[in-house]
């Protein structure tokens, strides 16, 4: 198959693809991080991978250099990775994908994608993404979700998280694949979770736990979410430190909280109005949890 190297031949019965594209969607690396999540805690093996050459620009998405346990040199280049998992009872398994949103040739990319996804009988596609929205980092991470069928639409309703696309405007990878898997005649759930804009490059363990808990509902997965208790913990005593410092910040977040509160679940869709350095705010908070994982003495 072009573009693709196999690990392995693949199994016809993994019928439920779950993927996570990195970049645009993947805010507090929410959607990677659920995938890498459930790849870990399913044991699921690496079955393919899409060749990154034709692809990324690799100025950007660049490779890495590692060092080996006896000190050599090793080349880690950007992975898009399917991983496959088959459940004890032998009945159908799943497909889970991730990896880097592709910089070029989409209409090629898809393809590869969908050839392999084909391949290994997968009949419904779940999507996992997460947008930076005006979410404080006190409250629950809200959910929402989009289907092509009927019965779940109807799930997603007694959840309460459905919503209607009504989105125009740019667009990613993921949008462009699920249109393409309607067509071949996959069914598709998208899932999309809502991060704190003013948290833009900070892995958020909150927004992960949400779309791990909501796939887990959906797949009817038991996955181990113990681990998750703490970092969320950790992480919004981090927030809370770096907010405290600032006073416009202190009060941005405070808007937030109320209108959260006040929208009882509904979707926002415009910041709060009052003066905000977003950029200043973000920067501040980065530094502080960059210091926190370098072990740093800010905060203490």
């Amino acid at each position: 198959m072009d573009h693709v190297q196999f690990d392995r031949e693949p199994s016809a019965r993994l019928t439920t693809l779950i993927m996570g594209f990195g970049g645009w969607i993947d805010a507090g690396r929410a959607a990677t991080g659920a995938v890498r999540h459930l790849v870990g805690d399913l044991e699921a093996a690496r079955l393919a991978r899409i060749d990154p050459e034709d692809f990324f620009m690799l100025t950007q998405e660049r490779p890495e250099v590692r060092l080996t346990a006896d000190g050599e040199r090793e080349i880690h280049w950007p992975r898009s990775e399917f991983f496959a998992w088959h459940p004890d009872d032998g009945g159908d398994g799943l497909l889970l994908f991730s990896g880097p949103e592709p910089h070029q040739r989409w209409r090629t990319y898809t393809k590869a994608f969908l050839d392999v996804a084909e391949q290994c009988g997968v009949r419904r596609i779940v999507s996992l993404g997460a947008l930076l929205a005006g979410a404080p980092h006190t409250r629950p991470i809200r959910v929402t979700g989009r289907c092509t069928d009927a019965a779940t639409r109807s799930l997603l309703e007694a959840w309460g998280i459905y919503r209607r696309p009504t989105y125009e405007g740019p667009t990613g990878i993921t949008t462009i694949l699920l249109e393409a898997a309607a067509r071949r005649h996959m069914e598709y759930v998208g899932l999309m979770g809502q991060a704190p804009h003013y948290l833009q490059d900070s892995e958020n363990p909150a927004a992960i736990h949400a779309l791990v808990s909501y796939v887990a509902r959906l797949l009817h997965l038991t996955p181990d979410l113990s681990r998750f208790t703490d970092a969320i913990q950790e992480f919004r005593a981090q927030c809370d430190r770096a907010v405290a410092k600032d006073k416009a910040t202190r009060e941005h977040v405070r808007q937030l909280e109320q209108q959260y509160d006040a929208e009882s679940g509904e979707e926002r869709q415009e910041l709060p109005a009052g003066e905000l350095d977003s950029d200043k705010l973000m920067q501040e908070l980065q530094d502080f949890l960059r210091k926190q994982r370098e072990g740093g003495p800010e905060g203490r």
